[in-house]
């Protein structure tokens, strides 16, 4: 039933192709408010794209591996967690609900920061310690938007950052924000300073499961985890 109505709110929100003056690309429309039209129009072109490596300071780790899906768990504890790129904030969770005794996947994350991207990617942040943005605002590439730090689930680990690159979903859902395509290559490159963008492969991962938005949401109507 649930997943019925979903599906016709889906088709109300056509999966169409967004282009600048530059390159198509692959993204979602859906109905705006004026406020997001006007986020829409400082939306940067691919030719100004600008990337930044997600942690500063030095000897900052990440593996090549995560677990069970494409993320990357990033050290750098207390250290400051920039935007990979311009974009806008879609979403901030600023209450660590985490319960070991329950662990709730929706809650592991502690506190998070989800982030639409200007390159059509989506960009999520768990685990933070301080939070320094707001649902809403628009930031620069390499803007301080929060800490790496310790919550969540990672009250029981070591201090990290948990980043994710996925593709721009049009309903709440958890299982692809928290990663969807692999970011090490990306991140290897911009600590290098080469701006590679995640955009193509962001693209080539919707095209090949269109329908992974609503199964992700579905599973987390339904109180899964996969």
């Amino acid at each position: 039933m649930w997943a019925a109505v979903v599906l016709i709110a889906t088709m109300a929100s056509t999966f169409t192709v967004i282009s600048d003056s530059n390159v198509p690309t692959i993204g979602v429309r859906s109905a705006t408010s004026a406020n997001s039209d006007s986020k829409d129009d400082q939306r940067k072109k691919r030719n100004e794209w600008v990337y930044t490596f997600p942690v500063s300071g030095p000897g900052v780790f990440y593996p090549r591996d995560h677990l069970n899906y494409p993320a990357v768990d990033l050290t750098g504890c207390r250290q400051l967690v920039r935007a990979p790129i311009s974009g806008v904030i879609t979403d901030v969770r600023d209450t660590d609900n985490w319960d070991p005794a329950i662990d709730d996947p929706g809650t592991r994350g502690g506190l998070t920061i989800t982030m639409h991207g200007d390159d059509f990617a989506r960009y999520y942040f768990s685990h933070l310690g301080r939070l320094m943005v707001k649902k809403g605002q628009r930031v620069e590439s390499g803007q301080k938007i929060a800490t790496v730090g310790q919550s969540g689930n990672a009250k029981t680990t070591l201090c990290h950052l948990h980043f994710g690159i996925s593709r721009i979903c049009p309903m709440s859902e958890q299982n692809l924000r928290r990663g969807e395509v692999w970011p090490q290559p990306y991140l290897d490159d911009w600590k290098r300073g080469v701006n590679t963008s995640p955009n193509k492969e962001v693209q080539r991962v919707t095209r090949k499961s269109p329908t992974a938005c609503l199964a992700a949401a579905a599973a987390q109507r339904r109180g899964g985890d996969g």
